[in-house]
C-alpha cells in the first residue's frame, strides 16, 4: 500500500506528529557528516591487518622477508604478469596470499564476471600487431 504523494498526510487524534509507520516511512535518515565510530575502523580493517602482518614478519624474520612478501603480492595483483588475455581472470593467487580465500562474501557468488571465450589465436595475433606498430 502506498500513500498518494499529492495528498498531505493527516495525523489522526491517537497519533503524535512524528509517530506512526506512515510518517516513519516517508522520513529519511538524518544527513549528518558524523558517522558511527566503527565505520572508519571497518573500512580500514584489511589495511591495518596487512600492516600488522608485515610489521610482525619484519620483527621475526627481517626486512628482506617482508619486502619479498610485499613484492609477491604486488606481482600476483598485477594484471600483466602471468596472465594471457583470452583466459578468464582469476585472483586465486592474490587471495591465497592475503588469506581472503578462506572468507565467504557476496562477491563470491554475486560478483562473478560472465566468462566469454575468446579465440586464442586471434587474440595473440592482435597483441603481436599492437607491439609491432
Amino acid at each position: 500500500m502506498t500513500l498518494p504523494l499529492n495528498k498531505p498526510f493527516e495525523v489522526s487524534g491517537h497519533q503524535e506528529k512524528d509517530y506512526g509507520s506512515e510518517m516513519g516511512m516517508m522520513r529519511r535518515a538524518p544527513t549528518t557528516t558524523s558517522s558511527h565510530p566503527l565505520e572508519e575502523s571497518e573500512r580500514t580493517y584489511r589495511q591495518r591487518q596487512e600492516q600488522h602482518r608485515l610489521d610482525s614478519a619484519t620483527r621475526a624474520f627481517g626486512i628482506g622477508f617482508a619486502l619479498h612478501f610485499k613484492h609477491e603480492r604486488a606481482a600476483a595483483g598485477c594484471h600483466q604478469i602471468g596472465h594471457l588475455g583470452f583466459l578468464p581472470r582469476s585472483n586465486a593467487h592474490l587471495q591465497a596470499l592475503t588469506g581472503r580465500d578462506l572468507e565467504l562474501d557476496f562477491t563470491d557468488t554475486l560478483g562473478v564476471q560472465p566468462e566469454v571465450a575468446y579465440n586464442p589465436h586471434l587474440y595473440m595475433e592482435q597483441e603481436q600487431r599492437k607491439r609491432m606498430f
